[in-house]
Protein backbone atom coordinates (compact mmCIF):
# COMPACT_ATOMS: atom_id res chain seq x y z
CA UNK A 1 0.00 0.00 0.00
CA UNK A 2 1.99 2.92 -1.22
CA UNK A 3 0.58 6.40 -1.02
CA UNK A 4 1.50 7.24 -4.61
CA UNK A 5 -1.46 9.38 -5.47
CA UNK A 6 -0.48 13.05 -5.75
CA UNK A 7 -1.03 14.72 -2.41
CA UNK A 8 -2.08 11.57 -0.57
CA UNK A 9 0.71 11.87 2.00
CA UNK A 10 -0.21 15.52 2.56
CA UNK A 11 -3.87 14.63 2.92
CA UNK A 12 -3.07 11.88 5.40
CA UNK A 13 -0.82 14.20 7.40
CA UNK A 14 -3.52 16.90 7.44
CA UNK A 15 -6.08 14.41 8.70
CA UNK A 16 -3.79 13.17 11.46
CA UNK A 17 -2.71 16.66 12.52
CA UNK A 18 -6.29 17.87 12.72
CA UNK A 19 -8.06 18.29 16.00
CA UNK A 20 -8.90 14.60 15.96
CA UNK A 21 -8.77 13.04 19.47
CA UNK A 22 -5.65 10.99 20.22
CA UNK A 23 -7.67 7.79 20.53
CA UNK A 24 -9.00 8.24 16.99
CA UNK A 25 -5.52 9.06 15.68
CA UNK A 26 -4.28 5.85 17.29
CA UNK A 27 -6.97 3.83 15.50
CA UNK A 28 -6.00 5.43 12.18
CA UNK A 29 -2.31 4.70 12.73
CA UNK A 30 -2.98 1.09 13.74
CA UNK A 31 -5.16 0.62 10.64
CA UNK A 32 -2.40 2.05 8.44
CA UNK A 33 0.16 -0.25 10.08
CA UNK A 34 -2.06 -3.28 9.48
CA UNK A 35 -2.57 -2.35 5.82
CA UNK A 36 1.15 -1.78 5.29
CA UNK A 37 1.97 -5.12 6.91
CA UNK A 38 -0.56 -6.84 4.65
CA UNK A 39 1.33 -5.27 1.76
CA UNK A 40 4.59 -6.50 3.35
CA UNK A 41 5.96 -2.97 3.69
CA UNK A 42 7.44 -3.39 7.15
CA UNK A 43 9.65 -0.29 6.94
CA UNK A 44 6.71 2.08 6.41
CA UNK A 45 4.65 0.06 8.89
CA UNK A 46 7.27 0.52 11.58
CA UNK A 47 7.26 4.26 10.97
CA UNK A 48 3.50 4.47 11.58
CA UNK A 49 3.77 1.99 14.45
CA UNK A 50 6.21 4.36 16.18
CA UNK A 51 3.69 7.17 15.81
CA UNK A 52 0.98 4.94 17.25
CA UNK A 53 3.24 3.96 20.15
CA UNK A 54 3.26 7.59 21.27
CA UNK A 55 -0.54 7.53 21.52
CA UNK A 56 -1.19 4.04 22.88
CA UNK A 57 -1.66 5.45 26.39
CA UNK A 58 -4.70 7.39 25.15
CA UNK A 59 -6.99 4.37 24.83
CA UNK A 60 -8.45 1.66 26.97
CA UNK A 61 -10.23 0.06 24.00
CA UNK A 62 -9.26 -3.63 24.13
CA UNK A 63 -9.65 -4.23 20.40
CA UNK A 64 -7.36 -1.34 19.49
CA UNK A 65 -4.79 -2.46 22.07
CA UNK A 66 -4.88 -6.04 20.77
CA UNK A 67 -4.42 -4.87 17.19
CA UNK A 68 -1.54 -2.65 18.32
CA UNK A 69 0.16 -5.56 20.09
CA UNK A 70 -0.32 -7.84 17.10
CA UNK A 71 1.25 -5.20 14.86
CA UNK A 72 4.14 -4.99 17.31
CA UNK A 73 4.69 -8.75 17.08
CA UNK A 74 4.50 -8.78 13.28
CA UNK A 75 6.94 -5.87 12.95
CA UNK A 76 9.39 -7.67 15.25
CA UNK A 77 8.96 -10.74 13.07
CA UNK A 78 9.73 -8.78 9.89
CA UNK A 79 12.75 -7.17 11.58
CA UNK A 80 14.05 -10.65 12.41
CA UNK A 81 13.74 -9.97 16.12
CA UNK A 82 12.39 -13.46 16.58
CA UNK A 83 12.71 -13.68 20.35
CA UNK A 84 10.83 -10.41 20.80
CA UNK A 85 8.19 -11.50 18.28
CA UNK A 86 7.80 -14.87 19.98
CA UNK A 87 7.28 -13.20 23.36
CA UNK A 88 4.59 -10.93 21.89
CA UNK A 89 2.82 -13.81 20.13
CA UNK A 90 2.98 -15.88 23.33
CA UNK A 91 1.54 -12.99 25.34
CA UNK A 92 -1.29 -12.61 22.82
CA UNK A 93 -1.97 -16.34 22.81
CA UNK A 94 -3.23 -16.03 26.40
CA UNK A 95 -5.82 -13.36 25.60
CA UNK A 96 -9.23 -14.98 25.98
CA UNK A 97 -10.95 -12.47 23.64
CA UNK A 98 -9.01 -13.86 20.68
CA UNK A 99 -10.56 -16.80 18.87
CA UNK A 100 -9.02 -20.18 19.80
CA UNK A 101 -7.90 -20.90 16.22
CA UNK A 102 -6.26 -17.48 15.97
CA UNK A 103 -4.41 -18.10 19.24
CA UNK A 104 -3.11 -21.43 18.01
CA UNK A 105 -1.97 -19.81 14.78
CA UNK A 106 0.03 -17.26 16.79
CA UNK A 107 1.90 -20.03 18.54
Amino acid sequence: MHFDAPGSNTLLTDIIRSSMPDEDKLRVYVRIVRLLLEDEDSVQAESYYNRAALLVHSTSDKETLLQFKLCQARISDYARKFLEAAMRYHELSWVAEIDEDERRHML
